[in-house]
């Protein structure tokens, strides 16, 4: 399923047209300046409940392997993007 699609659904479940059902996709899941985004930029949880949670991990620094020739390499620490299903949704999965 793309953007395109949930806009439909969207529009027909909620009434509204697909313009406007697009522009309020674009507005929570934009990578830029929509609003899970921005709450991940300040290091908030997003919490859809039933849904999962999004948040900020931080993966420590570590020593790696070059596969290619085998030579070590220092990998520095970053953040990532972390997701978690909610329960509802992981019991609807696991039917």
């Amino acid at each position: 399923m793309n953007k395109k699609d949930m806009a439909a659904q969207l529009s027909e479940r909620a009434g509204i047209s697909q313009v406007k059902a697009t522009e309020l996709l674009t507005v929570i899941f934009d990578g830029d300046n929509g609003i899970i985004a921005n709450a991940l930029n300040e290091n908030d949880k997003v919490l859809v409940a039933g849904f999962g949670t999004f948040e900020v991990k931080t993966r420590a620094a570590r020593r790696g392997t070059n596969p290619a020739t085998g030579t070590k390499i220092d990998i520095p620490a970053k953040k990532a993007i972390g997701f978690k299903v909610g329960k509802t949704l992981k019991e609807r999965i696991e039917v």
